[in-house]
């Protein structure tokens, strides 16, 4: 198949998509160097943003003469990308090869401030974004014989456009749009059109899964034998929501993860590893406090580099995402060589530190979640306590529909105790009744800081 001279496979069978996935750690070392090399480079000829901002801060290119020599670049933060969009519209520093027309636009979702528009020509979102993606499918076993459903309204969000795109012209399956249906609606058609790889975020899916009961279908017999989630934390990085997910569907659980600016970063195989896509980003894992490299494996904040891509190179990009770490050392059985991380914790701005202990959403998730008489639904708040002045933790849960409302004191006792089990801290934790707490179609907001 051919899409606008890009060359697009869809009758491959063979079980890896990249040689770069079974690479030996060496030459990946050199292929990241050459790259990385290569994009510095690029965007000190090429981007006035990056140039003067590196001319600031001492470094030029000549310094960069191994992996090592990273910590020398300055990182990168989406108030910068704000910024330049606002001072010269409409993309700012994210669109340097201004001799090439644009072809997709992704959109960040402006929670945190004025949304980011990321523009893509051609070459990089079908011969780069994509290529991230179709390993993501590859790796779940997805073959032109599924029905693959994405769940989302086709906004912006481009972290569901892109595996669409890649499992319609990469892999060759039937994809089946519903950006407006209802929940019910969906679940009818997903049932009429045989779909048998479902994908969305995992708040998502359970309240899927949930309409589905409420309404007297049993997700497992829709014919699903995959189930995809992204957008957030998701069984690769909270237990309790994987073994949710499991419970609902009956079938195999995949994760995938990765940022709209720069591409899919990791993708989880048969086995359930998280494969990190190391040819295409640079991963570094750094001290919140002091911004230096932690020791192999251990948690941090995660900072990427865009290897590839040449719209808009993301060079030391802060994610905002607080990982567990990166297993450098992995030796799979599904036989990919890529180094693997260990999950995430949440975002920066969600985990918050009280008496000495962090606490994130994907900690608080991982308790209530594994209490089978909560709800999928939660929400948590920072807040000062009147008394004493200090940082104090309130937790808002819901029962399951099912539970007696005699039975809410003793459910909000359990997760109360549970959570002081958990993080050997006491929360205050408050029941409310079924259908209060939102829902969230893309990614859900969960902790609202009130201090």
């Amino acid at each position: 198949m051919i899409m606008k001279g890009i060359q697009l496979t869809t009758n491959i069978d063979y079980k890896y998509w990249s040689v770069a996935e079974l690479m030996p750690k060496d030459e990946m070392r050199k292929l990241q160097f050459l790259r990385f090399k290569e994009q510095i480079d690029y965007v000190w000829n090429n981007s006035d943003f990056y140039r003067k901002k590196w001319e600031a801060s001492g470094f030029s290119p000549d310094k960069f003469k191994s992996l090592d020599d990273v910590t020398l670049i300055p990182t990168l933060v989406k108030e910068e990308m704000r910024q330049s969009q606002t001072d010269n519209p409409p993309y700012g520093m994210m669109f340097i090869p201004r001799d090439k027309p644009i072809s997709r636009i992704a959109m960040t979702s402006g929670t945190t401030g004025e949304p980011v528009v990321i523009p893509f020509t051609e070459d990089d979102y079908f011969g780069v974004f994509c290529e991230g993606a179709v390993r993501v499918l590859r790796a779940a076993g997805v073959s032109k014989n599924d029905v693959v459903h994405t769940a989302f309204g086709f906004l912006p969000f481009i972290g569901l456009a892109g595996v669409y795109d890649a499992a319609e012209h990469f892999i060759g399956s039937l994809v089946i749009p519903g950006g407006s249906w209802n929940s019910l609606t969906r679940l009818k058609m997903i049932k009429k059109t045989g779909v048998t790889v479902l994908m969305g975020t995992p708040t998502y899916l359970l309240h899927l899964a949930s309409v589905a009961h409420q309404n007297g279908i049993d997700p497992s017999k829709l014919g699903i034998r995959l189930v995809m989630s992204t957008g957030e934390p998701g069984a690769a990085s909270i237990e309790s929501t994987g073994a949710r997910l499991k419970e609902a569907y009956k079938c195999g659980i995949y994760d995938f993860s990765g940022t709209q600016e720069t591409n899919y970063m990791s993708y989880t195989c048969e086995h359930g590893t998280s494969h990190l896509n190391e040819d295409l980003i640079y991963f570094e894992i750094l001290d919140p406090d002091t911004m230096q490299p932690v020791e192999p494996g251990q948690p941090g904040k995660l900072v990427i580099t865009d290897l590839v891509q040449k719209t808009h190179p993301m060079i030391r990009f802060e994610t905002g995402d607080i990982m567990e770490g990166i297993d450098y050392g992995i030796k799979c059985k599904c036989g990919r060589t890529s180094s693997a991380h260990k999950g995430f914790r949440g975002r920066t701005g969600d985990i918050i530190k009280v008496k000495g202990v962090c606490v994130s959403v994907s900690g608080i998730e991982n308790v209530i979640r594994n209490i089978d008489e909560c709800s999928d639904q939660y929400e948590y708040y920072a807040e000062k306590n009147e008394e004493t002045g200090l940082d104090a933790i309130r937790v808002r849960i819901e029962p399951k529909s099912d539970v007696p409302e005699s039975d809410w004191e003793s459910l909000r006792n359990r997760v109360s105790d549970d959570l002081h089990t958990g993080f050997m801290i006491s929360m205050e934790v408050e029941v409310v009744k079924p259908g209060t707490l939102p829902v969230y179609e893309l990614k859900s907001k969960r902790f609202f800081d009130l201090r």
